[in-house]
């Protein structure tokens, strides 16, 4: 059975991925332990624990906020999530079976329905599964944990793009570029598309960080 800070840790982080909880957003403690049912020392357990890992930090008077990293940090991650993703598409191009198709198929489909619902939380997860799906079909196992690990940190910017009219759009477009790549078994294509779909996301950060300044 897991622990109560686990089931936070994880309920936490879907809130940071999914947009709910934006960077530079505090986490009351009192407001944890009504949300949640539990007592304030399974909450200090999580937030320590994410705090350690990069996704909160602690600030004077303000308690635990969602870290909010500089320009420098953000762009340096996204170059390497450009090129570990790229890599991936690339691997999986070569690699692709029948279910690994259908996975991409299913995770671009998700997008195309957000996208029409104009429901960006719901694209930001259905980016994910689109992405999940391209690592999975890599077969590379190494590949995917060093992309969970960056995702982890990279995962709560990844949709203040998306608030930009038309974003949501250009970014379907460049999935199903990116599959089309793929499915052609064009690697050197996907994982040049890929490269530049995150360099251009990564890109618009900086301004868009100023808001949170």
């Amino acid at each position: 059975m897991p622990r109560a800070s686990d089931t936070l840790i994880e309920q936490l982080k879907h809130d940071i991925f999914s947009g709910l909880l934006k960077p530079g957003d505090q986490l009351e403690e009192a407001d944890l332990a009504a949300r949640f049912g539990v007592s304030r020392t399974p909450i200090r357990e999580a937030i320590r624990s994410m705090v350690d890992c990069g996704l909160l930090e602690t600030r004077p008077r303000k308690g635990a906020i969602v870290r909010v990293l500089t320009a420098k940090e953000l762009n340096d991650l996204f170059e390497v999530a450009a090129e570990l993703e790229g890599m991936a598409c690339r691997l999986a191009s070569d690699l692709l079976t029948r279910s690994g198709k259908k996975d991409i198929e299913a995770g671009l489909d998700l997008c195309r329905v957000a996208v029409e619902a104009e429901d960006i939380p719901a694209y930001a997860q259905a980016n994910l599964a689109f992405h999940a799906a391209i690592h999975k079909a890599s077969g590379n196992a190494w590949l995917v944990d060093q992309l969970d690990q960056i995702q982890a940190r990279i995962n709560v910017y990844r949709l203040m793009p998306y608030e930009v009219v038309g974003r949501l759009e250009k970014s379907l477009a460049e999935h199903r570029d990116i599959s089309d790549a793929i499915f052609a078994k064009n690697g050197a294509l996907a994982n040049t598309l890929m490269r530049d779909h995150m360099m251009l996301q990564g890109a618009r950060l900086p301004s868009l960080l100023k808001s949170l300044e």
